[in-house]
């Protein structure tokens, strides 16, 4: 597994490493921000790719397992309570890197409004998936997504706070699972995650022992996270190696995004997208940089091309909720 903390390669093309008076640049300026309180209201064969932190449901739920994938509110220049709100003031009007563009995605998070939820309270995440057709995907659950004979998926998730209670609808069907005897899931503690305010303390806590897998970049798009925790996040990212930025990432809705990437296995960018105006969030694919033949259980080639999408969600919406079913 790849040092969390070397997060965001290259994802596309031959752009050089933006210089390190840049980096130390963004740097300097997103701490602080942060200090000065700023964000206080703030293949081996190729395999099926999940993202990290997909629920994973035991015994008589197992069948049940689902994509927690998440996502920002009202994706523009409106906050989470459909608010509008200005992005003059800015630290990089025009980010040149990407540690610029996260010290940007902070500065956004500090503007959220925000009011901590009550145990009881749930978590809502809305996201929306490229898939293949569904006989396709049946026959082909490793290939790479076919533009032209697709679909879109949309998938909700509820997960209460105290992590008792997790409710998923994908295709119409709702479901809702509580903790006890064969059925449980991962899902981090929220009082735990609370405390990680400051870019040193992501850093510390990435470094422990978990009881299962997570990765930072991951995380920012499954939780809904205070403003100051989110904006500390992409602080910790920032302070990574080689972060670099590919300016030309498109989301499923054919608009641009900035895309920061890191490469997987040599020809796969896993990415993040955020929106080059808001600097928010908006989601996550998996690309190949590099034509890339592999041999499948039947001996055949298995062939990914250049340019092939593996995995594209954009994220809708992540808000706090006080009921399964609520959506606003």
């Amino acid at each position: 597994m790849m040092d969390e903390m070397t997060v965001l390669r290259e994802a596309f093309g031959p752009d050089p490493a933006p210089p390190h008076e840049a980096r130390s640049r963004a740097r300097a300026a997103l701490l602080q921000h942060m200090e000065s309180g700023g964000v206080a209201t703030v293949r081996a064969p190729r395999k099926r790719w999940v993202w990290p932190l997909r629920v994973a449901l035991t015994a008589a739920a197992a069948a049940a397992a689902v994509i927690g994938v998440v996502a920002v509110e009202n994706i523009g220049t409106v906050d989470d309570s459909g608010k509008g709100y200005s992005t003059v003031g800015l630290p990089f009007p025009k980010p040149a890197s990407a540690a610029e563009v996260l010290t940007n995605a902070a500065w956004a998070a500090a503007h959220r409004e925000w009011t901590d939820p009550r145990p009881d309270q749930f978590m809502y995440n809305e996201a929306r998936e490229l898939r293949n057709e569904k006989a396709y995907e049946r026959d082909h659950p490793n290939g790479y997504i076919r533009i032209g004979h697709t679909r879109t998926i949309t998938s909700q998730q509820w997960k209460r706070i105290d992590a008792e209670v997790m409710a998923t609808n994908e295709s119409g069907q709702l479901e809702v699972f509580r903790k006890g005897g064969n059925v449980t899931w991962g899902q981090l503690n929220y009082d735990e995650l609370k405390r990680l305010d400051t870019p040193a303390k992501v850093i510390a806590w990435d470094g422990l022992d978990k009881a299962f897998g997570v990765r930072m970049d991951a995380l920012l798009g499954q939780y809904v996270l205070p403003p100051k925790v989110e904006a500390a996040f992409y602080g910790a990212l920032a302070q990574g190696k080689d972060v670099r930025l590919n300016p030309d990432a498109i989301n499923i809705d054919g608009r641009p995004a900035l895309g920061l990437g890191r490469v997987e296995e040599g020809y796969i960018a896993q990415e993040l997208l955020f929106d080059p105006v808001s600097y928010r969030l908006i989601g996550e694919r998996m690309v190949a940089i590099a034509d890339h033949h592999n041999t499948d259980e039947r001996g055949n080639d298995d062939f990914t091309p250049k340019g092939a999408i593996l995995r594209q969600v954009i994220y809708t919406k992540a808000i706090i909720v006080d009921n399964v079913g609520d959506t606003q």
